[in-house]
């Protein structure tokens, strides 16, 4: 009866183990590459986010424009199921950002803000998409001003709106 044991649940097993169907897939982590920008800059972003439930996502990114670096951490919501089958996948995006802009003067180099944004994954092959996307990054921004003696540092809320574009992939 030992014997028979062992064989029989392997056959029982062995359907759940070796599944023929073709499963669709969910997708977990994505990054990408970026050119854009708005009025009088250009931007080169790469960045990257994963999935962390139904369609909640975290992430990251680094930008750089006119000699300004700014990075940032979001969180972002992917409309419908990330599978392969999928050829649109639009999304929202929002976080902190942080501004720096090395040398403009003595310990004013940097500046906590925010960002928002829009966009779509048009998927034309299975790892790799066309992205679309408007991003507007909002902070006390005390960057690319010329600082001497005398001048005044303006440190008022700025909005930083860009359209890019570029590739994602998974």
């Amino acid at each position: 009866m030992k014997r028979l044991t062992a064989p029989i649940v392997l056959l029982f097993m062995a359907p759940a183990l070796a599944s023929a169907q073709n499963v669709d897939h969910q997708y977990l982590n994505q990054g990408y590459l970026l050119f854009g920008g708005g009025p009088a800059t250009v931007q080169f972003v790469a960045g990257g986010e994963r999935c962390i439930y139904k369609g909640i996502g975290v992430g990251g990114e680094l930008a750089f424009l006119s000699g300004e670096r700014i990075g940032s951490a979001d969180v972002s919501y992917h409309f419908g199921p990330s599978t392969k089958n999928r050829k649109v996948e639009p999304f929202v995006t929002g976080g902190y950002t942080f501004f720096s802009a090395p040398g403009n003067a003595p310990n004013i180099d940097f500046a906590n803000g925010g960002n928002f944004g829009a966009g779509l994954n048009i998927w034309l092959k299975r790892r790799a998409a066309l992205r679309l996307e408007i991003r507007d990054s909002v902070g006390g921004r005390i960057l690319g001003i010329l600082y001497a003696p005398g001048y005044t540092v303006n440190n008022s809320p700025q909005h930083l709106v860009s359209f890019r574009i570029g590739v994602t992939f998974r």
